[in-house]
């Protein structure tokens, strides 16, 4: 009965340590501008980005995933990316991405976090930062 206690509790010991260090690198994975570019729908962003962007120094989900808190940022990272990978394998993506309401707030909070000391002479949400640098970075189209 001991060593079945023991061999139960060394499985789960594995098993953990296999799934933090599994979700760990599937997280670090899928944050690359690679990974999302590698949908066929994406690849002008990624080109732009990678080619043209202002921004290569930072990856996609600097802009389009919430920064306020580590339990935002993992929720919405499995959000958008299971419904970005159900949309791509059933080809409901259109060709045209369009921004949602949500990833819109998102971006632009994420302009003001980066470039605060900028957008602080704006006056406060009159406009949105694409207003005036829509093709600044890639083809944003709402």
């Amino acid at each position: 009965m001991k060593y079945k206690v023991y061999t139960v509790f060394g499985i789960f010991i594995i098993l953990l340590a296999f799934g933090v260090y599994g979700t760990a690198r599937f997280m670090q994975k899928t944050s690359t501008p690679q990974y999302c570019g590698s949908c066929h729908v994406m690849i002008p962003q990624y080109e732009d980005w990678f080619y043209i962007g202002k921004h290569t120094q930072i990856t996609c989900v600097d802009c389009h995933l919430p920064h306020n808190n580590s339990l935002n940022y993992v929720l919405w990272k499995g959000l958008d990316g299971m419904k970005d990978v159900v949309l791509f394998y059933t080809r409901l993506y259109g060709e045209v991405i369009h921004s949602s309401a949500h990833a819109r707030k998102t971006i632009q909070a994420n302009c003001i976090r980066c470039h605060s000391e900028m957008v602080s002479r704006i006056d406060g949400g009159a406009i949105q930062c694409w207003d005036c640098h829509r093709y600044f970075y890639h083809n944003i189209i709402h």
